[in-house]
Parts: C-alpha cells; sequence; structure tokens
C-alpha cells in the first residue's frame, strides 16, 4: 500500500515536472530575443565605435564578459538550471536593450564634426564628377562635329555618285541609239567646249595674275633691283620712294625737292601730249614701278608659253630671284641664266 502512495506521489511529481517543463519551454519561445533587435543593438555599438573609440572598447569587454557569464547550456544540463539561466540571459539583453546609447552630448561639437566632413567629402566626389562629366561632354560634342562633318561628306559623296550613275544611264541610253559618226561628233564637240573653258579660264587666270603682279610685286621687285629691301620685306612702297632710289644701305634716300618734282611731273605731262597729238601710243613704262610690272610679266608669260623647257636670261633679276625663292621656277642646275618653270607633277630635280 505505502509503495502504492509512494508510487503515486512520484508520478504527480513527474507529471508536475513535465508541465513545469512544458510552461518553460513555451515561455522561451515566447520571450526568444529576436535577431532584428540583436542587429540594432550592434548598429548602434557601431555607430559609437566610430565616434570614440575608448568607450567602445569598453562596451564591448562587459558584453563580452557578460556572454561569458550568461553562456547558454548545452542539452544535457538540468532543465531547472537551464531555466534559471535562460532568465538571467534574458534580464541581462533586457537591460542593455533598455540603456540609452552612449552617444555624445548635444552641445558636444563631434556632430558637426561628423557632418561637415561628410559634406567636404560629398562635395569634393560631386566637384570631382562635374569635372570629368564635362571632360566627356567636351570629347563627346568634338566626336558628334566629327561624326557631321563625316556624314556631310558622305551624303555629298552619294549625291554626286548618284548624279554620276544617272548622267552615265542617260548618255548609255541616248549613245545606243546614235551612230559612231555623231558618237564622234558629240565627242569632238565636248572637247572643244573643254578647251574654250580652259583657255577663258587661264585667261582669266593670267589677268589676275597680272594685276597681282602690277599691284602688288612690281614695287617690292623695282627696289630690290633698286638696291632696297628684298621683296617680301617691305610693303606699300610709294612711287616717290622708287624714284628718289636706295642708299648703299638699302636705306631710301630722302625725297627731292618740291620744285624739282613739279618740274618732272610737268615735263611728263608735255610728253604724253606730244604722243597723243602724234598719235604714238605710250608703250613705255612711265615710272620704275611699271618697267618692273612689265619685267615680271614679260617673264612670266615666257616661262608659261615654254612650259616644262628652259628660256635664257639675260641677266640675273629681282623678278627672277623672287620666282625661285617662292619656287615657282627653278634655275638650271649647271648653268644660272637658264630658268623654268617647276614641274609640281615631279620631282624638283631632272
Amino acid at each position: 500500500m505505502d509503495s502504492m502512495e509512494v508510487s503515486q506521489e512520484t508520478v504527480e511529481k513527474v507529471q508536475h515536472f513535465a508541465e513545469d517543463r512544458q510552461k518553460v519551454e513555451e515561455y522561451y519561445e515566447q520571450h526568444r530575443i529576436s535577431s532584428s533587435d540583436i542587429q540594432d543593438y550592434e548598429r548602434k555599438l557601431d555607430d559609437t565605435l566610430r565616434e570614440l573609440q575608448d568607450r567602445v572598447r569598453r562596451q564591448e569587454d562587459d558584453l563580452r564578459r557578460l556572454r561569458a557569464v550568461n553562456a547558454t547550456p548545452s542539452i544535457g544540463v538540468e532543465a531547472g538550471s537551464r531555466m534559471a539561466q535562460v532568465r538571467r540571459a534574458k534580464g541581462a539583453y533586457d537591460s542593455l536593450l533598455k540603456s540609452e546609447p552612449d552617444l555624445p552630448k548635444p552641445e558636444s561639437p563631434l556632430p558637426s564634426l561628423l557632418a561637415i566632413e561628410e559634406t567636404t567629402r560629398i562635395l569634393k566626389e560631386s566637384k570631382a564628377s562635374i569635372s570629368m562629366t564635362a571632360e566627356k561632354l567636351v570629347n563627346a560634342r568634338q566626336r558628334l562635329k566629327t561624326e557631321e562633318t563625316a556624314l556631310r561628306d558622305a551624303r555629298s559623296i552619294q549625291d554626286g555618285l548618284r548624279r554620276r550613275i544617272d548622267s552615265i544611264r542617260k548618255e548609255q541610253s541616248t549613245n545606243k541609239e546614235k551612230s559612231p559618226s555623231d558618237l564622234a561628233r558629240d565627242h569632238l564637240e565636248e572637247q572643244q567646249k573643254k578647251i574654250i573653258t580652259l583657255d577663258q579660264d587661264a585667261g582669266r587666270m593670267k589677268t589676275a595674275l597680272h594685276k597681282f603682279c602690277e599691284d602688288t610685286l612690281a614695287p617690292m621687285i623695282a627696289a630690290e633691283d633698286l638696291g632696297g629691301p628684298a621683296v617680301g620685306d617691305a610693303a606699300d612702297i610709294s612711287d616717290a620712294t622708287l624714284a628718289s632710289g636706295y642708299t648703299r644701305h638699302g636705306k631710301p634716300k630722302k625725297p627731292k625737292s618740291s620744285e624739282t618734282e613739279d618740274q618732272s611731273s610737268n615735263q611728263n605731262r608735255i610728253d604724253d601730249l606730244l604722243r597723243r597729238q602724234t598719235g604714238q601710243e605710250s608703250t613705255q613704262p612711265s615710272n620704275k614701278r611699271e618697267a618692273a610690272a612689265v619685267a615680271i610679266q614679260e617673264l612670266l608669260d615666257t616661262l608659261l608659253d615654254a612650259g616644262s623647257s628652259y628660256i635664257d636670261v639675260p641677266q640675273e633679276s629681282a623678278a627672277s630671284r623672287f620666282l625661285v625663292k617662292a619656287k615657282v621656277a627653278q634655275f638650271h642646275p649647271r648653268d644660272a641664266r637658264r630658268l623654268r618653270l617647276i614641274d609640281f607633277g615631279r620631282s624638283l630635280n631632272d
């Protein structure tokens, strides 16, 4: 009978123990510390670490000691002891969660310094980004201009090729309907038109060349022939300066007196009047500028007529020296009295 009562008491104790253990496990499951709370606390600790390193080290040491004391027991530990340790760990974590983070005081300059440092960093990065973007923009614009130019050239070439193809097709269709004699006649007329056009263009270019020689080159060539500056060294040389001449040092001489100039001009007018009355054309140049213009024009005409052949130059002059210096003509390698135009399609040497 006693053994039965003891057995019943033992059974009840076991049942109570099982119920208490189940309650403890349910309470532990309900009040388990979440991972988000732990991460939030660690984030606050990390922020404090960046601000005050010495205080953070103390907090970490305290936290490590607290975790070492309240370590979670293994599965084999008694249920009552496990529950007590869990409660102590929970209380410790609750106290840590409720405690205020160790931040600087409101009047501390640390937040302002951190804000200034962060703002400065952002400004530097923004300036660097702006410079890089501006450089990329300039390169992009240059590349765009290049591409636009290439596009215009390609379109021009395309239009020209299209017109040329249309012209060839029209010529082919027209030539099919013509006899060989008609084709030869058309080709001959086309060549004659080209020759006429070339002659007209050559005449216009020759007239422009003569005008350039008369207006620009003649005074400088005349000055060099008189012992003055070389062609190109001085500009705007007047007829009065040429009439006065130059010294041995290449300096302009003093102009003549007004009476002498008046007498000379009066004599020139009298000579012109006499030539007009007698019906004679004025073929002689009236001054040194006109004489130099006639000389350079005659030399150029002779060279153009000779083509690639050499011509004989009676004597070296400022006009011939200028043409050689300007790479328009060249002397014979063994005879400086012979001159010819440079054939730009070949080498400068024979």
